[in-house]
């Protein structure tokens, strides 16, 4: 990615004009002592996660009878509507079973609260990851081997591992409040005509309440306790009902606190050439720019995420590092916001103590000297700016509660 250029009796000469490179990604300047010659490459992450099938379970439990169907009736059964009024007053629902994500069973265990925010884990592959979902917003956290099997295609595992990132819909194939959250479901089973054929879950009497997002299967006696969840992605919950919520929204709040700088990897990325500013005999700082855009549409959804229902503008993080001699000198990171055109041109200044000691070198030895940049964009989906307004709206739930 760099050519060689002569160094005649520690004397500068012109640098020898270098073709663009075909990719576009790399850029090379003359560095110092002049002539250096600097290559760059850009290593550009296209947000891509989770590639999940949406598949349908919509069977009873192994106990209940073959061919159990809802029989229909022109108006809801009298349960219903009691059923229905007590979900409305249920704080927290613990849910435990699996579901399908790119033809893997993943374990999950979840607890949703009335209003829909949830706290969890997801495991598969032996990997384990946090969950949180707030304000209709779903985020996970997990190590990278969790994410490399669970993005597929992502590039670069690492730009989420370890820390929270935003899981669109389709990592799970089903919205946690909507799916999940006992509010939710209490307006399913109120608007349901199902009718009372019998069925069994875990060998109790049941009645199957089926809609277009799954089943619900609720006792047939009073009170009406839902005992499973089965749909989207092929998924089956056991439900446990919770004395109160005040766990949950503990640990809701401190997983939301921790939010701030969490990622998207589903925002896709356009680049432009990659170049190095006050570089050259400079021992202060190399600073690398990069223009960068997307046409990735913004969806309002009422969350914290970038150009969401808070009309807050998307977001982009660079992350860059300058290496020469097979060593990496140091590394840079800056969040600009993309603006209403979803455009910015990217900059961030390498000020290591590795760089500085390699560049008194390069000034103090004739000869070629080469260094070379990386750099990737993500997306942020939360700013830090933003938790605090996610946390009071996690106040007023515990405060409801």
């Amino acid at each position: 990615m760099s050519s060689s250029q002569p160094w005649p009796s520690g004397q500068p000469s012109p640098p020898t004009p270098q073709p663009p490179p075909a990719d576009g990604s790399s850029a090379r300047r003359p560095r110092v002592p002049k002539p250096v010659v600097a290559g760059l490459a850009v290593t550009l992450l296209v947000g891509a996660v989770i590639a999940l099938g949406a598949l349908w379970g919509d069977g009873p439990d192994e106990g209940a009878p073959a061919g159990a169907q809802t029989s229909s009736r022109p108006a809801a059964p009298r349960w219903t509507a009691k059923a229905a009024a007590r979900l409305e007053t249920l704080p927290a629902l613990r849910y435990t079973g699996t579901f399908t994500s790119s033809g893997r069973r993943v374990q999950a265990r979840l607890s949703v609260t009335r209003a829909g925010s949830a706290v969890g884990t997801l495991t598969w592959n032996g990997r384990q990851a946090q969950l949180v979902s707030v304000n209709g917003t779903t985020y996970l956290k997990g190590g990278p081997v969790f994410w490399a099997s669970a993005a597929g295609p992502t590039a670069r595992p690492e730009d989420f591992a370890g820390r929270w990132s935003k899981a669109p819909v389709t990592v799970l194939g089903f919205d946690v409040k909507t799916f999940l959250s006992p509010s939710s479901i209490a307006e399913k089973v109120h608007d349901s005509a199902a009718g009372d054929a019998p069925g069994r879950v875990g060998g109790r009497p049941a009645h199957r309440v089926e809609t277009p997002l799954g089943v619900y299967w609720l006792s047939a006696a009073e009170p009406y306790e839902l005992l499973r969840v089965e749909g989207a992605s092929d998924a089956g919950f056991d439900v446990v009902t919770l004395p109160d919520a005040a766990g949950v929204l503990t640990e809701l709040r401190t997983r939301v606190a921790a939010l701030g700088g969490a990622r998207d990897p589903g925002v896709r990325f356009e680049h432009g050439e990659l170049k190095f500013v006050n570089c050259n005999e400079n021992v202060s700082g190399c600073t690398v720019s990069l223009p960068v855009s997307t046409q990735t549409p913004a969806v309002a959804d009422g969350s914290a995420g970038p150009g969401t229902g808070g009309g807050t503008s998307m977001r982009a993080v660079l992350t860059a590092t300058i290496s020469a001699d097979g060593r990496a000198l140091g590394s840079c990171t800056a969040v600009q916001p993309l603006g209403p055109a979803r455009k910015a041109t990217l900059s961030c200044t390498v000020t290591s103590a590795g760089w500085k000691a390699w560049m008194r070198r390069a000034r103090d030895v004739p000869g070629r000297h080469e260094y070379t940049a990386q750099a990737r964009v993500v997306a942020e989906a939360v700013s830090p700016g933003q938790v605090a307004d996610l946390l009071r709206s996690v106040d007023r739930e515990r405060a409801g509660s």
